[in-house]
């Protein structure tokens, strides 16, 4: 199974070309250089949620579309770019599915690999969480990543 930042690059790279747009193009359009776009899609860095909802606006869909594998290519218009994947989404939907699960703030860290306090400046929106940490605070809830990026 590909991890979250597999799939980013996969999906990012995908809707580029179906676009005609080279990694310049795409630069571009996110104020950054092709060098960037490149270490991306090779799945050098990290990325945080606010690259991926700047990418989602830029090639004109959902964010989920760029995290989710098995998406067709579907854009949203000009006009509406889908889910905004904000870290006060991520952090209200963290609490909703922890709180659900009746699992303290502690136990999610400790199963994560992370401390109580990241925990609570993940669900206060504090904090800009990189991929590869929604990722795991998503297993230990028991949902998709993309699930952490709906109102659900």
């Amino acid at each position: 199974m590909a991890s979250l930042r597999q799939t980013f690059a996969h999906n990012l790279r995908r809707l580029r070309e179906e676009r005609g747009w080279s990694q310049d193009d795409l630069a571009e359009r996110l104020h950054t250089d092709r060098t960037s776009i490149s270490r991306i899609e090779r799945l050098a860095p990290n990325v945080a949620l606010d690259k991926v909802a700047q990418s989602a606006v830029a090639l004109g869909v959902d964010a989920r579309q760029l995290l989710s594998t098995g998406i067709h290519s579907v854009r949203t218009g000009p006009t509406h770019h889908g889910v905004s994947p904000s870290p006060q989404l991520v952090g209200a939907a963290v609490r909703r599915l922890r709180e659900a699960g009746d699992i303290s703030q502690r136990q999610l860290g400790d199963r994560v690999g992370l401390d109580r306090n990241h925990i609570s400046r993940i669900e206060m929106g504090s904090t800009n969480i990189a991929l590869d940490t929604l990722e795991k605070v998503a297993t230990a809830l028991g949902v998709a990543a993309s699930d952490l990026l709906s109102h659900k």
